[in-house]
């Protein structure tokens, strides 16, 4: 019987021991994952780079004249076109903080800006076109009418309720982006936007 209670409380030791050293191992000797540094964070926002969060299409009508003498040299039509504006940020612009202490990770974002207008070519449609003897359409009037449309675009874009829509956006992209990471290491990620100029 006293062999028996010898074994088992031998058994207990080893068992006992095993376990201090596996929780000592895992304390101070384990190699441990990768941590959240302020380096991190910042080549993974720059791989991304520029951020479109936002884009609106519309269409508009444009008159185009030129010339004042019909039949002689006057040349006019109306042309319709679509267009399509994008608006984001440039993440390599981003201030990164991360701290270890209050186990947080500040990103403040830059102001959104207009990334692009484009005017789809394909779209362009000539109506009420007049031509004159001397002056009729030619592959310069398309490029030029382009660049009309382009810049009537431009002017048309309701730029402030567009950065508005890219900077909400932005923020809630980053935040889906880092939280899950930042909950495993118990991190809260705080994204803080930069109003677009007026």
């Amino acid at each position: 019987m006293k062999k028996i209670v010898r074994i088992g409380a031998g058994v207990v030791t080893v068992i006992v021991v095993l376990l201090v050293g596996l929780f000592v191992y895992g304390q101070f000797f384990a190699p441990k994952g990768p941590t959240l540094t302020n380096t991190m964070v910042a080549k993974q926002l720059e791989k991304i780079q520029d951020l479109t969060t936002a884009k609106e299409t519309d269409y508009g009508f444009e008159k185009y004249d030129e010339g004042s003498i019909k039949f002689v040299n006057k040349k006019s039509f109306t042309m319709f076109y679509a267009f399509e504006a994008r608006a984001g940020i440039d993440l390599s612009k981003a201030d990164i903080s991360v701290n270890k202490t209050n186990k947080t990770i500040d990103i403040k974002l830059p102001a959104p800006t207009i990334q692009s207008v484009s005017v789809d070519p394909d779209s362009l449609e000539f109506f009420d076109q007049e031509s004159s003897m001397f002056s009729s359409a030619s592959v310069d009037d398309a490029k030029t009418a382009l660049q009309d449309a382009k810049n009537a675009a431009e002017k048309k874009l309701n730029k402030g309720e567009l950065l508005k829509v890219a900077n909400k956006q932005a923020k809630d992209v980053i935040e889906r982006m880092y939280s899950p990471v930042a909950e495993t290491d118990g991190y809260t990620v705080n994204v803080i936007t930069t109003e677009p100029e007026s």
